[in-house]
């Protein structure tokens, strides 16, 4: 492997293949360092491998996508640049990568992907009072907390600065520089679905708690990837 970038593609086994080839296809066109993370059920311990002529690394399902890419960064920490897809992902722009690597160029950007989530881009008190604040099955202090709740009482746990809002890119499509990467020693793992949704809030307020800032990598969504169950205006599933 060079040094310049990687891309690290995130699947679980339990589902077909065949987005996974299709991606792979594509993405192997732009003679970059590819690597695929398998979450497995049946895995106890991290297992190095090949997947159609790319290398593998096949792990315990734990952390979802994120903790997939997490595992790749950690077992490949020396890049330049690091771009991280789901297998769903589809590619519309075959520029990807020297998009990717000018954007990230640029002086005070920390991190960048295809979708932020507006509907969090809200004052925490806001997001207190939305409907997407529903409850989670956590007690604390003898109440049940909302999603809000928790997830910001993660993120502190975790020793991330929660910032003033919830705005985020959604962990379908990132990319980093591997200095910035160094600099947050990877990313929180969550072992339950809301604390996967929290991580993911969190890598973005992170990347803020460094100066640095979370942004597009185009002024529309999915410019260079899009994902198969989201709208192409990105504001909401299919």
């Amino acid at each position: 492997m060079n040094n310049e970038f990687l891309i690290v593609i995130s699947y679980y086994s339990g589902r077909s293949d065949s987005h996974l080839k299709k991606l792979l296809s594509d993405v192997s066109k732009a003679n970059q360092n590819i690597v695929v993370v398998i979450n497995s059920d049946e895995s106890i311990h991290e297992v190095r491998g090949f997947f159609n002529g790319c290398k593998t690394i096949t792990r315990p399902n734990t952390g979802m996508n994120i903790g997939a890419w997490d595992s790749a960064y950690k077992h490949y920490p020396n890049f330049k640049y690091y771009i991280f897809l789901q297998d769903e992902c589809v590619m519309t722009n075959a520029d990807f990568i020297s998009a990717y690597a000018s954007k990230l160029d640029i002086q005070g950007i920390g991190m960048i992907g295809e979708s932020i989530n507006y509907k969090w881009d809200k004052p925490w008190l806001e997001m207190m009072k939305s409907p997407l604040n529903y409850p989670v099955n956590i007690f604390q202090n003898g109440k049940i907390l909302s999603r809000v709740e928790y997830y910001l009482s993660l993120m502190r746990a975790w020793n991330i600065n929660p910032g003033v809002n919830g705005r985020h890119l959604r962990a379908l499509i990132w990319g980093f520089s591997g200095d910035v990467l160094r600099r947050i020693g990877g990313f929180p793992i969550g072992k339950t679905k809301e604390e996967c949704i929290a991580s993911e809030i969190a890598i973005s307020k992170k990347i803020e708690q460094l100066g640095l800032k979370v942004v597009e990598i185009a002024e529309e969504p999915f410019k260079y990837f899009r994902h198969d169950e989201w709208r192409e205006d990105g504001t909401h599933k299919k």
